[in-house]
């Protein structure tokens, strides 16, 4: 990563001293400029020649508290991404943080460099894809407003349909084509099957009077076979004299750019960076699914497996993060070569990976678990110009419909990983399983 301004905005020294002090050892030479309060950092972006690259926020500080200090620190620096440095290990505050305009947030509980710095270059990323998204947006409103878009008029007595030119290029036809769609009909059969429902629906909603006007997004497909996201608008212009609705017209827009943006984005927010697998909050959402599948069916089993790379921080202090980037990212792909399409592979943080088993035993369990093992134990990484050999440890458990949440399993399975380790490590160790009742709920 390049060398990098950032802003710190934190009120307690210490924890302010731990963060730069990682920052200083990251083995770049980053600008790091702390300030204590929204009102310094304020005075700080009004001095600066340039815009910092990130805002590393404190949520709770003297003058400011809560989501409320991400509003007022993005009114400030809303050309800065922002990773918030939160005490609260909690799914849902995180989300509320993302959605307030933070781009990543971090736990300061034992925050280390190599995470700070990922998540800052996650942050950096999303961040330059939102902007980009905005501004499709807000292109695509001008070009609405502007007129210049694929335009079509329908004719509810006969179906029949007139589409513009530009409209018609959209999905691959040029203007004198026979093969052209001429009514709505033959428009509606080239919908995709998830969408045309959702078309119809919405096209009756404003027929009926139950919507100002129809918009929808939905896909088309091309004259060449691949489908093509579109955004339409259209709205009654004519009424016979029963009032009965006879023509329609209505503007179409190309917007599969934008849609790409918006998968990077999702995909960004569900997968870690670094190895491309989901993330723990992704990861502990499919775990949720299978422990309602587990609950719900009888002998239904399904098995979690916890991973950690052994002794990675002496491969980290040795060979360089580059070098333990690399491992890592070759150590995931290795597993996931391993696995089956249904399993479920994530990286829930530093060298710590997890994999949910759908539809497995214990004895289905155990053989992943060591095929998982003896892989690793063969694999060779050629980095910082050396062959590194590691190995990896791992914990199995099985849901229980006894657990009153899934993380239960999760943690029965860190305490058989913990068990592997201190047994000397390159081995499978399994959970003892749950047998207490769950705790009745409101």
């Amino acid at each position: 990563m390049q060398n990098l301004s950032i802003v710190l905005v934190e009120d307690e020294p210490g924890d302010a001293g731990l963060i730069r002090y990682s920052l200083k050892f990251s083995g770049n030479e980053h600008d790091v400029h702390w300030v204590s309060s929204l009102e310094a950092l304020d005075t700080h972006l009004r001095a600066a020649a340039a815009s910092p690259d990130v805002i590393l926020l404190d949520l709770n500080l003297p003058d400011s508290s809560g989501l409320d200090t991400i509003s007022r620190c993005k009114a400030m620096a809303r050309e800065t991404p922002i990773v918030v440095l939160t005490g609260h290990d909690d799914m849902k505050f995180s989300l509320k943080a993302l959605e307030a305009g933070a781009q990543d947030y971090l736990i300061k509980d034992g925050v280390e460099a190599e995470a700070l710095l990922r998540a800052i270059r996650y942050a950096m990323e999303r961040h330059q894809l939102e902007k980009r998204l905005q501004e499709s947006e807000e292109l695509m409103m001008a070009a609405i407003e502007g007129g210049s878009l694929g335009i079509w008029e329908w004719n509810l007595i006969t179906d029949a349909c007139y589409t513009s030119e530009r409209l018609l290029k959209n999905v691959g036809f040029d203007a004198d084509d026979d093969a052209a769609p001429v009514t709505l009909s033959q428009w509606l059969a080239l919908t995709h099957p998830d969408d045309t429902s959702a078309v119809e629906q919405a096209l009756n909603r404003h027929i009926n009077g139950e919507a100002p006007r129809y918009q929808h997004e939905f896909r088309l497909k091309h004259k060449q076979g691949h489908w093509v996201w579109v955004f339409e608008s259209g709205h009654l212009v004519g009424r016979d004299a029963k009032g009965n609705p006879e023509r329609m017209v209505g503007i179409q827009q190309d917007i599969s750019s934008r849609k790409e943006m918006e998968e990077q984005l999702r995909n960004l927010a569900m997968h870690d960076p670094l190895t491309g697998l989901f993330n723990r909050r992704s990861f502990m959402e499919a775990m949720d699914s299978e422990y309602g599948r587990v609950k719900r069916r009888d002998h239904y089993h399904t098995s979690i497996l916890m991973l950690d790379i052994d002794h990675f921080k002496h491969v980290n202090d040795t060979y360089g993060h580059a070098a333990g980037d690399d491992i890592l990212k070759t150590f995931a792909h290795t597993i996931a070569d391993n696995l089956r399409e249904n399993d479920v592979f994530g990286r829930l943080g530093g060298e710590e990976f997890a994999i949910l088993l759908p539809d497995t035993d214990q004895a289905g369990s155990d053989h992943v678990a060591e095929k998982v093992r003896a892989a690793i134990e063969a694999m060779r990484v050629q980095a910082a110009g050396v062959t590194i050999k590691i190995t990896t440890s791992v914990g199995v458990a099985m849901l229980s419909a006894n657990d009153n949440r899934p993380d239960g399993a999760l943690a029965r399975a860190d305490a058989a990983l913990y068990r592997a380790k201190e047994s000397g490590r390159n081995r499978v160790a399994h959970a003892e399983i749950s047998t207490e009742p769950p705790t009745a709920t409101a």
